[in-house]
């Protein structure tokens, strides 16, 4: 791989900042300040057993909490190649609507598909499978590996995807939401198209 396909927007550079600055800061704060970190931008939806509008913000800062710095780095690593070969077309604000869409989208459908369980939710997974997903767009090919990728390769590669989520997060033993991977994944495809930049047209 060249090192131009290496370089990330700079979008990209000061999310993974501010990823990196929060875990750090719960590095060496006492536990039970910690605690109130996790409370505040996790995402759960049913705290007390019902659902509750006023925590929904909690789908987009989820993102920006991890379990670790194990946690954090496989993310990173998957944020930076997906990146990567975003770059051209995603970058600026547009990166971070799409960072925030396909994080909001993947804690949503956590919460939809395990309605009315209070389920603490973190980590920014669900925005890597976000990137994922609008890799479907840039880095599929057609058989032929020049044309135009057909609806069952569109079709393939979801169904890919899918099956590498799910057997995932049972290897993972319940500990990694399957939901909100998905969410993330079908919002990349979905919202990716209406938020890339497209190169101007030759004149």
């Amino acid at each position: 791989m060249s090192a131009a396909r290496l370089l990330l927007p700079s979008a990209a550079v000061k999310i993974l900042v501010v990823l990196a600055a929060v875990q750090a800061i719960r590095s060496v704060l006492p536990l039970e300040f910690d605690a109130y970190v996790l409370y505040f931008m996790g995402f759960d939806a049913f705290r007390r057993g019902a659902f509750e509008a006023i925590w929904l913000y909690g789908a987009a800062t989820s993102a920006f909490v991890h379990g670790g710095w194990a946690h954090l780095g496989a993310n990173a690593f998957w944020l930076v190649v997906m990146s990567a070969q975003l770059r051209p077309h995603l970058y600026g604000a547009r990166y971070f609507a799409f960072f925030l869409v396909t994080a909001a989208a993947g804690a949503l459908a956590h919460a939809i598909l395990n309605w009315g369980q209070s389920q603490l939710l973190i980590g920014s997974s669900g925005v890597v499978f976000g990137f994922l997903g609008a890799g479907a767009h840039v880095l599929l090919r057609g058989h032929d590996g020049v044309s135009r990728p057909s609806l069952r390769d569109y079709a393939q590669y979801m169904l890919l995807m899918m099956i590498m989520n799910v057997g995932y997060a049972l290897l993972s033993g319940g500990n990694i939401s399957w939901e909100a991977h998905a969410g993330g994944f079908f919002a990349g495809i979905l919202f990716y198209p209406l938020l890339r930049r497209r190169r101007p047209s030759p004149s």
